[in-house]
């Protein structure tokens, strides 16, 4: 029986047996060997993958390039960016320039404690974050922000929450040097580095620098990250023309994030990232954990509580979510979409602020049903995949 059906079969049953699962087990191991028939003739969702040859309904509307896919549900404005595969970003750096990022990216000594390295937040068993809602740093310190999943993040256009960096290279000194996080002078990572024979030896090879400075340290993180990337999914198939990767279920969540669940309006592009900065109601203005957002970065009134729109490639396995990484369930997400997002300020600040942050008006409430939501779900698993296992290297000794 396969993950779909089980789990189909655990919703359905799972009343009979609230409080013995162990006796729901083995009537699904019944079930599964022959030995226990359901006398139901109701197949369980999201079973249909490579249904007919006489599809139907939205199986038959995507069983085709996407250029001829129907028309999306766009709000004006919105440029029509179609999702698709994601090409792999051009190779800048030799292996070996590749493999010396590795390292630096593993090795804790870039902190002022020698306790913590980029891996500590950015873990690639844990779909490159840290699986917390915001990430312990020096001193044991909880950062303010979740830490994204570095993902295919050779392909962003801005860095962090709030687009703080433009650049690979310059999103690595902030991490080093926040007093939350690594709290590592630049100064002091320099003389640490020049100090290891085996890391001066490898730039000297391999960048052409005989000592080690900032900007060498950034290029070959950078170097490494750029190579940090999603693995092709079912959906990476099914674009490909393998139409059975895709169960029925899953297209027809498809056709909803295109249309009636107005994701395409903001996940878009091989990415599924518009990679601009929305508004979405998180940023609990006038409340505990506020958080502007892009406005910390620009002063622009107009950017308050906005934050960059995250790639939702692999999204299962990069929770938890938002910028403040408070909601854990994916479903849970979908709900709160569901229902606009709406925008909660207290009385109190609403009556007397000056200016408020602007909700975006790409968000509305749904009316998605529980059967639409689940849908919805099936085809946000079908874009995501676990990343692949990545040894931490050996660390040159002092």
């Amino acid at each position: 029986m396969g993950t779909g059906g089980e789990r189909w079969l655990r919703r359905l049953l799972a009343p009979v047996f609230p409080y013995r699962p162990f006796m729901l087990r083995i009537v699904l191991i019944l079930l599964a060997s022959g030995l226990l028939t359901l006398a139901c003739t109701t197949r369980p969702p999201g079973n249909e993958a490579g249904a007919t040859a006489t599809a139907t309904g939205p199986r038959a509307q995507y069983e085709r390039p996407a250029a001829e896919w129907p028309a999306p549900h766009l709000d004006a404005g919105v440029e029509h960016r179609e999702l698709g595969p994601l090409a792999a970003a051009e190779a800048t750096a030799t292996r070996e320039r590749v493999a010396l990022g590795k390292q630096l990216f593993f090795d804790p000594r870039l902190s002022v404690s020698n306790q913590i390295s980029c891996a500590s937040c950015h873990d690639p068993e844990l779909g490159w974050g840290d699986g917390r809602r915001r990430s312990y740093g020096h001193d044991r310190q909880v950062g303010k922000r979740n830490a994204p999943s570095l993902l295919n993040v050779a392909h962003w256009e801005h860095f962090f929450w709030d687009g703080r960096s433009t650049s690979l290279e310059e999103q690595v000194f902030f991490p080093i040097q926040d007093h939350l996080e690594m709290n590592q002078d630049l100064a002091g990572m320099e003389t640490k580095l020049n100090a290891i024979p085996t890391y001066r030896a490898a730039f000297r090879e391999h960048y052409g620098v005989t000592t080690i400075s900032r900007y060498d340290v950034a290029r070959a993180i950078a170097d490494f990250e750029r190579t940090i990337r999603s693995r092709s999914s079912r959906f990476d198939r099914f674009l490909g023309g393998d139409y059975r990767a895709l169960s029925d279920a899953e297209i027809r969540g498809l056709h909803l994030f295109r249309t009636k669940a107005r994701c395409l309006n903001c996940h878009n592009g091989p990415l599924f990232s518009d990679q601009r900065f929305h508004n979405n109601g998180s940023h609990n203005y006038g409340r505990f954990q506020e958080d502007l957002g892009r406005y910390y970065v620009t002063g622009d009134p107009d950017d308050l509580g906005r934050f960059r729109t995250p790639s939702l490639r692999d999204v299962i396995f990069t929770g938890p979510y938002f910028h403040h990484g408070n909601i854990s369930e994916l479903d849970e997400v979908l709900t709160m979409y569901n229902v606009g997002m709406p925008q909660i300020i207290p009385r109190a600040v609403r009556d007397t602020a000056t200016r408020l942050p602007v909700h975006d008006p790409l968000l509305r409430p749904l009316g998605l049903s529980e059967a639409e939501l689940d849908d919805l779900s099936a085809f946000l698993h079908s874009v995501s995949v676990r990343p692949r296992p990545l040894s931490p290297p050996e660390l040159p000794g002092k």
